[in-house]
């Protein structure tokens, strides 16, 4: 009697599934939208694991791995960049302490609205319309039509590399119109005539045109606290295998 007991008890124990584990990430809108939030679906089926996302900033999800917060930390910025930017917010890390791992690379697109008829920039020509000083589309090519610059001020990463690259650090032009996230960007350049925007890939709709003009690429980073436990390293992992997006 006691051995058939204990034989149920056994059965039940192996019908109940494994506990799933959660694993947290939270940083910046490039890496989050790019990387994190398209493999969640998936990925949660495949390993039974639950992907619990954050967008914030690198800087705050790299403060919140170094308090056991988060488990990755998810940025488009070098690690020292990002260390830096903690620092002006008076949190003092220590850089030993984490592993950056690239997991892809972002592509980001200049979109305008198609009012404008322009389809292609030079460098110099994208540079002098972000910095203000070309202000007219016309002397583009275009309409006899006023530019407006569309700037997120969610993005930070992105701000960060397009003026890197594209403005070879230069300024963006202080009258432009500010909107909020990379889909908030497209929108915005999409419902407003003589518009122009930079966003990721993911966000360009047939509502907007694609400016053919110089490649601005953004890695993505996952940062964690040493290297990448087992869970950890199956969501990179897991990011390379099905989309092939490192480089």
């Amino acid at each position: 009697m006691k051995s058939t007991v204990l034989a149920v008890l056994l059965c039940i124990a192996l019908s109940v599934p494994a506990i799933a584990d959660e694993i947290k990430i939270e940083g910046g809108g490039t890496a989050i939208s790019t990387v994190f939030l398209p493999i969640k679906r998936r990925y949660e089926k495949m390993h039974g694991d639950y992907l619990t996302i954050v967008q914030s900033s690198a800087v705050k999800g790299l403060i919140a791995l170094s308090e056991g917060k988060v488990d990755i930390a998810a940025g488009a910025h070098p690690l020292e960049d990002i260390i830096a930017g903690a620092a002006k917010e008076g949190v003092v890390l220590d850089r030993s302490k984490f592993v950056s791992t690239q997991v892809g690379e972002n592509e980001l697109v200049v979109i305008a609205n198609r009012a404008s008829e322009v389809t292609r920039l030079s460098k110099e020509q994208l540079k002098g319309v972000f910095t203000g000083k070309i202000s007219n589309w016309k002397e583009v090519g275009g309409k006899d039509m006023a530019v407006t610059v569309v700037w997120g001020k969610e993005t930070e990463a992105q701000n960060v590399q397009f003026t890197r690259i594209a403005l070879d650090g230069e300024a963006v032009t202080g009258a432009r119109h500010d909107a909020t996230t990379y889909r908030n960007i497209a929108e915005t350049v999409a419902g407003l005539p003589g518009s122009i925007g930079v966003t990721s890939h993911e966000m360009t709709t047939a509502a907007t045109r694609s400016i053919d003009t110089i490649a601005i690429v953004s890695p993505i980073y996952a940062i964690t606290r040493g290297n990448p436990n087992p869970k950890v390293q199956s969501v990179i992992d897991f990011y390379k295998t099905e989309y092939g997006f490192l480089q």
